[in-house]
């Protein structure tokens, strides 16, 4: 007997009714073991994660190289794209080791300072007779006036953590062998990724029209065309607002006669490719660099760098952001905000692009729905 369209639906309802309880259950008494497979499973695809970011990281200086320098370069395209990957990878590099360079000193400088401040903040606290006794305490415990009381001191902690302190040397060994190796995976798949993605979004156009029908891949099509054209404009809009705070940063310091203003600058505007928390960072660390110099100019720079920073998070962040993504400020600060909540910074940095691929696709259907109703409202997007 032929089953009726209805009859078929009531069917899969009522198989997914018994599934899902089944499921369910299924991951209640199995939760750890099945959070450990998929920590597992992580461990290994990460490296093709990051290697994927890597990628797209990449692919944005590439293609501007590709095809507005090199624009009239048309024989030889697997060499376009090779000399195209390799500036791109040469003005990342050059960034990163010009951050490094600028910042690093700068901070072991101010460490330096502290350590050879302690002294002196100890003799001022000696003053008062409590907080004598204490340090007297500490003196007389850790004290070390040569190498027979060193070895006398760390005799018993050897003797009794010897084979832990093996062990986590080896773990340490063995965990920079993991990272190096990921590292060379993951670029390794970058540059893959990056020579052949024209063929791999062939090939993916193919697999969709295979395994669905016409309207279906159709939708999915657009789907990962949006999200893309979403991801590719936030992590611009990104860059440019991360460069926006640290040139508003060093004008703001150099008019206040802040000393280290270019290299408290490029820090804080490195920062600020994490939304909200990375500027928070980069303000914690120049405040420390300046405070070598001047107390009441590192007190005078956190000021101004809160004043800043309510200003870039309220006004330019959300305009710069949102606008090259196409969602309302109001949206990019509710995204950041359960992005923080639910991944901590990757989160962050992804679910704004998450939230106007969402955006967009419904602001679409909306359109579609009422053309097809013959309503016309006129409002903004």
């Amino acid at each position: 007997m032929k089953l009726l369209k209805e009859d078929k639906k009531k069917i899969q309802i009522g198989i997914i009714i018994l599934i899902v309880p089944v499921i369910l259950a299924y991951l209640l008494f199995n939760g750890k073991s099945i959070g450990n497979a998929l920590g597992t499973f992580m461990a290994i695809i990460s490296p093709f994660i990051i290697g994927a970011a890597l990628a797209f990281v990449l692919n944005m200086p590439m293609n501007f190289i590709e095809n507005k320098i090199f624009k009239k370069w048309t024989s030889k395209p697997g060499l376009k794209r090779a000399i195209s990957l390799l500036i791109s990878l040469v003005i990342v590099s050059a960034i990163i080791a010009f951050v490094v360079i600028l910042i690093i000193p700068n901070f072991f400088e101010a460490i330096k300072s502290l350590i050879q401040g302690i002294p002196v903040l100890v003799e001022k606290l000696r003053k008062y007779p409590e907080v004598a006794k204490q340090l007297d305490k500490i003196y007389d415990t850790y004290a070390i006036t040569n190498t027979h009381d060193l070895v006398v001191k760390l005799k018993p902690y050897l003797t009794k953590n010897g084979l832990d302190i093996l062990n986590n040397v080896f773990f340490g060994i063995s965990t920079v062998f993991s990272v190096v190796l990921s590292f060379v995976v993951s670029f390794t798949f970058a540059i893959y990724l990056l020579f052949s993605k024209e063929t791999l979004r062939r090939q993916f156009t193919e697999l969709a029209y295979v395994f669905f029908s016409g309207k279906t891949a159709n939708k999915i099509l657009i789907f990962f065309k949006v999200a893309y054209e979403k991801f590719y404009s936030f992590f611009k809009g990104q860059f440019i607002e991360a460069f926006m705070l640290g040139f508003m940063c060093f004008i703001g310091m150099y008019l206040l006669k802040i000393p280290n203003a270019a290299t408290v600058s490029v820090l804080i505007g490195f920062g600020a490719l994490i939304p909200l928390v990375g500027a928070i960072l980069g303000a914690a660390l120049g405040a420390l660099i300046i405070l070598i110099e001047s107390f009441s100019k590192a007190i005078m720079f956190v000021i101004f760098i809160i004043v800043l920073q309510q200003f870039d998070g309220n006004v330019t962040y959300p305009r710069i952001v949102g606008s090259s993504v196409g969602l309302p400020s109001i949206w990019v600060l509710v995204a950041v905000t359960i992005g923080a909540a639910l991944s901590g910074i990757v989160g962050m940095l992804i679910f704004v692009p998450i939230f106007a691929t969402i955006y967009e696709l419904l602001y679409r259907y909306k359109k579609k729905k009422l053309k097809d109703k013959n309503i016309c409202i006129i409002e903004e997007k």
